[in-house]
Formats: structure tokens, sequence, C-alpha cells
């Protein structure tokens, strides 16, 4: 799991002009921490904050981030839209915006704002709390208006200079000028012969001064050039721009330009095209060629165009196509999206072509949960979160329309590994705590959604709401008499036993839920289940038969080629094997390689399953004498456990009684100061710690000096940086860390190589960078 270190798109365009603005941007972000770029839609804002961001990338090694708030129609939801454009881990029912305060609070980063003109009083007040809790960030918001709060420097981006078409310049100073050249290159993409001449120079000055030198307007004009000269271009302007200014030219807006380019654009759309854009509307955000066909088809787009018309409208600019890992995605730029809904509104289809968009995700989403016990279990987390917007604009439709809550459930539930595994654990609660209120039929549907809910509610610590859900679920499951629901309150009801120390209980549960389950076929249900019950096993001391059970569930998943419940078996079988004392060594079948290998299997976005591993791999050193490591796993876990809102308590009384035991083991054997400075530097690099090889055995890949002690990458550089001179004030300013972070990193290296001052450390480093690991001086 690697530290996240921003999400900026690679830009397949070029960037033209705007070197000042670029200069400028660098500059007032170095002596202030909020920078409003502010300015007239269409103007280029976003692009120049992310051709910025990109320039400044080292600047920032935390991470830069762009984050879209343009689908966010709702102050309430910023800060979840927020959370889920930095990638946190929403695995609680905190609130976001406390997720996204832990998640910047120690960064070195930037994180760019765009669109945010719509919401400005919750935007406002969202990025002075992430200013006031997070100090060493910096935020780029883009607005048609300053957010007006204390500390806030605005630039106003100015559309693109643009030739005075009174005036005689020369040609090669004309293709120079930002507007002239933007219009060229975008103008030879779509057709390569296109050159500026004396023959079109004042047509295109004309045509750059008619647009205003707006950036998104001249790339929608160039893309007319691949069939009309820019002449055919200019007189067609006339005729739009007169038509929307003529009440008053003298009070002429750059929103009513632009609305006037978006029409002209619109007007030269073939009837096919036209339906098209305004159906597409109807995404909030990315979407695939797969979802066009199946939500956009219908009368007068005849399915087998679907692709030519998405092509034709990327030509055009009205959508934007992005290479991405998973093939080709689109997304259309807000105020064409907004122009497409209100042409979709006045047509009367809106509300079916929602009923597809909604129907279309909703089948996606039973599709990928169906798919689940299988060996594709990455790819459908990672496709569950790409269309996480669509699912939530799926969801609201549902709840919105009379009738429709019924769906709604379908759709809740089925994202369960998408609540549960995928980083939405927060997001989930909510959403089905909400669907749950406005769907109240006796149905399975229901009753889906309630094992479900009682499963989130469990995973963030709310063990009397499953209690709940669990019972309504299971007064359902007999009022139909449903077996397959009973099953899961069997389970559901195992669950809390084990979590509440009731463990007989809890074995009695999992034996008739496994049970009903394999009746059922469910081999999903069967696999989580049968984990969890090698824990009731093992924690009342039998061993064999938790180890058997470990087994048969680690066979069962391979042969569906399953990894996740894998993974859980063997982290369970590793608990077992220390619990019976076997420790092990660096032996194959330890508890320490098997526990290893659940970590390795575990999907990244699952921080349940890798902090209980991490918490049991500090366990495991502690046993094995490695204090020092088992202090920075534990700093490691306590941050985990805090970025959702839960503790190691809320599993079971065992989980915590070990967990406390580990803990005063080790500060008995390294002393209080020793174990708070591993604590805090584990608790501070935890993303770094797991992905480094920090946890696992001398051979792991760390870095090593001949024959010497191992050390981290960040303790190789901290050494180096000792053995040239460089005080702990200095190297935190090199590295781009914490004085207090560079302090603990000092103290382990110390601890490792056994040296008690800076002079041996340079010593140390000078004798085994020629192969001699002796040490010189002791501690």
């Amino acid at each position: 799991m690697s530290r996240p270190t921003g999400n900026l798109p690679t830009l397949n365009s070029s960037f033209i002009g705007r070197k000042p603005e670029l200069a400028e941007v660098r500059r007032l972000l170095g002596s202030s921490r909020l920078l409003t770029l502010t300015g007239p839609g269409g103007v280029g804002k976003t692009r120049l904050a992310v051709e910025a961001g990109l320039r400044m990338r080292r600047a920032f090694p935390d991470g830069t981030w762009l984050v879209d708030l343009a689908a966010v129609d709702d102050a309430t939801r910023l800060a979840d839209a927020v959370a889920a454009g930095l990638g946190v881990e929403e695995l609680s029912a905190r609130g976001a915006k406390e997720q996204v305060r832990d998640f910047l609070a120690d960064r070195l980063a930037l994180v760019i704002l765009d669109n945010c003109e719509h919401l400005r009083d919750g935007c406002a007040e969202l990025v002075d709390h992430m200013l006031r809790s997070a100090p060493r960030l910096r935020v780029v918001a883009t607005s048609r208006q300053p957010l007006e709060i204390a500390g806030e420097h605005v630039l106003t981006v100015e559309p693109l200079a643009f030739p005075d078409v009174d005036g005689a310049v020369a040609l090669d100073a004309m293709s120079r000028c930002d507007a002239v050249a933007l219009l060229i290159d975008r103008a030879t993409a779509v057709q390569p012969s296109f050159a500026l001449h004396s023959g079109n120079r004042d047509a295109v000055a004309s045509l750059c001064a008619r647009l205003d030198g707006l950036p998104l307007a001249i790339e929608l004009a160039a893309s007319r050039l691949r069939s009309l000269s820019v002449e055919q271009v200019v007189a067609r302007l006339d005729d739009r721009f007169a038509l929307l200014t003529r009440g008053n030219p003298l009070a002429l807006s750059r929103q009513q330009t632009l609305r006037a380019l978006i029409d002209w654009s619109y007007a030269l759309c073939t009837e096919e095209q036209r339906l098209l854009w305004a159906r597409l509307s109807v995404f909030p955000g990315e979407f695939d060629l797969d979802a066009v066909e199946n939500v956009c088809g219908g009368p007068g787009v005849v399915p087998a165009a679907v692709v030519d018309l998405v092509d034709d409208l990327v030509a055009r600019s009205v959508v934007v196509a992005s290479l991405t890992s998973r093939g080709v995605r689109y997304r259309m730029l807000e105020t064409i999206r907004q122009y497409g809904g209100e042409i979709l509104a006045a047509s009367g289809q809106e509300c079916e072509v929602r009923r597809r968009h909604r129907d279309h995700y909703v089948r996606t989403a039973a599709e990928l949960c169906e798919r689940w016990c299988g060996p594709d279990q990455s790819d459908i987390l990672t496709r569950l979160r790409l269309e996480n917007i669509n699912f939530e604009a799926a969801m609201d439709f549902s709840l919105a329309e009379p009738g429709e809550e019924e769906v709604a459930l379908e759709l809740v539930s089925a994202l369960r590994y998408h609540w549960t595994l995928g980083g939405f654990l927060a997001a989930g609660h909510r959403r089905l705590e909400q669907v749950l209120r406005a769907a109240h039929h006796p149905t399975r549907a229901r009753g889906d959604a309630l094992w479900v809910a009682a499963w989130v509610a469990l995973l963030v610590g709310q063990r009397d709401a499953a209690a709940a859900r669990v019972e309504e679920c299971e007064q359902l499951a007999r009022d139909l008499d449903d077996e397959h629901l009973q099953a899961y309150g069997h389970l559901l009801r195992g669950t809390i036993g084990l979590f509440s120390g009731d463990l007989t209980s809890a074995g009695e549960q999992f034996d008739r839920g496994i049970s009903l389950m394999r009746r059922c076929g469910d081999t999903a249900a069967v696999l989580w289940g049968s984990f969890q019950y090698s824990l009731v096993l093992s924690h009342t001391g039998d061993h064999a038969a938790a180890q058997e059970r470990c087994e048969e569930s680690i066979r069962l998943a391979r042969r569906h080629g399953e990894e996740w419940a894998q993974g859980a078996a063997m982290w369970a079988q590793a608990f077992d094997r220390w619990r019976s004392g076997d420790v092990g060594g660096d032996l194959d079948g330890s508890a320490e390689a098997q526990a290893r290998r659940a970590l390795a299997m575990t999907p990244d976005a699952n921080l349940v399953s890798t902090v209980l591993t991490v918490e049991l791999l500090a366990w495991i050193a502690a046993s094995r004498q490695r204090h020092e490591e088992a202090a920075a796993l534990l700093g490691a876990s306590a941050a985990m456990w805090e970025s959702f809102g839960a503790d190691i308590a809320a599993f079971g009384p065992d989980f915590a009684e070990h967990s406390a035991a580990c803990r005063e083991t080790v500060i008995t054997h390294l002393g209080g100061p020793l174990f708070d400075t591993l604590f805090v530097d584990g608790r501070v690099h935890w993303q770094d710690l797991l992905t480094s090889g920090e946890t696992g055995p001398a051979d792991a890949g760390k870095p090593v000096l001949p024959d010497g002690p191992v050390l981290t990458r960040r303790e190789g550089e901290v050494a180096g940086l000792i053995a040239r001179g460089l005080t702990n004030k200095a190297i935190a300013a090199k590295l781009l860390l914490s004085r207090r972070t560079v302090e603990g990193h000092v103290a382990r290296l110390f601890a490792k190589i056994n040296v008690s001052n800076r002079a041996q450390v340079a010593t140390w480093v000078t004798q085994n960078a020629h192969g001699r690991p002796e040490v010189t001086g002791g501690a």
C-alpha cells in the first residue's frame, strides 16, 4: 500500500501561453496558502491550475491533487467529494470533513479545488477548515468569484491575448499571440494542412477577437476547421453573437459569449449528435462507451451509430476522452453538460433517460457483485470506484422518484463490497441508513439491505445498531420463509458474538449459518463465515479445529480463484499459530510468514484487514524480541485505526487484550522515551512502513550495507546526511520532513547500528561504504 501522491491528469494536448500567469501562481503560492483563480467560464482556470500543479510537483512531495466539485449540487456533500477526490479511504461513520483533515494533517501537499463558484460559502468554510488543520497544505481554488476568507490571494485569469484587428501585425508576431497560437495548435490537430498566412490573417484575428480570447471557445471553433474555412466560421459566429447581445451590446458578458458559442456549436451538430449531447448530460462524471450505448440509444439515436457519434462529439470538444488503465473514458465539461441538460429537460425525455442511466448502473452493480467470488476482485473494486459518482446519481434518482425506492434497496446492497472493502465504508453506512428509511416494504431487497447495513455497522464499531438491523432481518426472513436471509442472520449473529466475546453463541450461529449457506450455494458467504468461525475456535483453544477450518477455507477460495477470503483465512491461521505459541522464526509455515502472505493478498483499499494484520505482526515481533519493530507497527496500526474511527476493541475483548499486552511488553523492554519515538515514527509513516519492507524479515528487499544491520530507505538517507555533517534541522529541510520525524529516524538508526553519537554514525557509514561492516564504538 503506497502513500498516495496525487491524481493530476497527464494532459494530452499542449499548454499554450500563460507564462506570466504560471510565474505568478508559483510566486503567490510561495507566500500564501490559499490562491483563488477567478475569471469567466471557459477562460482556462482549471487548465492553468493543473499545469501549475504539474510543474510544481517537486515542491509538494506529499502529493498534488485535483478535486472537481462541478458535480456537487449540495454543500453538505462537499467534504465527501473532496475525500473521494483525494482517495481517502472512507472506512468509518465519522464525517468526511474529519477524514479529510486527518488525511492532509501532516502533508506538504497541493490541493486544487475546481469549480467552487456554485457553492462558494460551503467551499469557503471547508477550505478554511482544511488550512487550519493542515499547516503545510496549499490550496488553489478555481471560481468565478473569490472565496473571501482570511489569507486568500486572488489571481484573475484573463482571456488569452488576441491581436488588434485594426492593426497591422506581422505574421510571425501574430502567430506568437497566445489566442492565435492556441487556434493554430488545435486546428492543425484536426486539419494538418491548416496554416496562418496573409490570406486568412484578418479572419484569424477577427475570430480570436470575437471569441474574446476564451480558450474553450477557441478550441470549439478550431474543431470546425476540419470542414470549414476560418472565414466561414467567422460568418457563422456573427449571427449567434448578435442574437444574444442585441439587447445591450455595451453590456456584453463573457458568460453570454460562452453560451453563444455553445449555442453555435450545438446548431452545427446533426440531429443525432444533438440528441446524444442532451442524453449524455445525465452522466454526472466519467462514463464509458458501454454506458453510452445502454443509456443513450433509442429513438433518434441508432445504437450502431453511437460509436461514431461519440467520436464526432469528441472531435468537436463537446466530449473529452481520456485513456486510462481501464480503457477510454469520457466526460463532458460542466458548462456543456448543463447546456445539454437544459435541452434534455425541454425535450420531455429527461425522466426516461435518467431511468435508463439508473437501470444500467443497477445492472452493473449486480453483475459485479455476482462475480465477486472469483479471480477478478481487484478489477471489480477498481470498477466500482470508477463508477461511484454514477452509482450515487442512480441512487438519488431512485430515492427521488415515487415508487422507485425498491430499486435503491437493490443497488445499495449490491454495492456491499464497494462499501466494505473498496474504501467507501462511511459512505456506505450513510447510504444504507438513508435507503432503509425511505423504503419500508417487507421485501427480500430490504432484507439484503438490512444484513449489509449490519455488516457495515459492525465494521465501524456500532454493535447495537448492527444487532437491531439483524433482528429485523431475521423477522423478515421468517415472514418470507427465506432460508438465504435466515443464513445471513445467523452469520451476523455469529459476528456480533465474536466481537462481543460471547464465543459459545458465536460458534453455534456460525455453524448454523455456514451449513445453510452451503445449502443455498453461496460460496462467498461460506468463506466469509468460515474464517470468522476459525477465530472462535482459536479463542476457545481448539487450535487443531481452527487450523483445519482455515485450510478448508483456503482450499475452497483457491478453487474459485478468490483472494480476499483466502487472505482473511491466512490471517486467521497466522493468528491461531501465534496464539498457540508457534512463532516459528522465519520458517515458511510460521505465524509470521503466513501473516505476510495474508498482507500481500489484501486489497490496498481494505484497511480493516490490513490493520488487523499489522496488529498481528506487531504481536509476533514482540514475541520474537523485535521490540523496536513492534513499536513502529503499533504506531502504524494506531494511525490506521484512527483513519476510520475504530479501534481493535470493536473486534472483541481478546484482540484488545493482546494489543494492550503487546504494548506493555514493548514499553517494558524499550523504555517509554524510545517507545514513544518509534511509535510516533510508525504512526506518521505507516504507508512507507508497509511498502518499504520495514515489517518484513531481514531479506525483504530493504536497503542494507554489506553484512550490516538492515536499514529502511529513509534511515539510509538520514545516515548519509549525518555523515555529511547535517544537523537534524537541516536533514528535515532536505528531506521535507518534520524535525520530530527526523529525530525518530535518528534514534532508530542509533539503536540499529549500536552507536551513541553522530561521529560514530559517520564512521560507520564510511567503513560500510567500503565493505567493512565493523562499527566503531558502542552505546
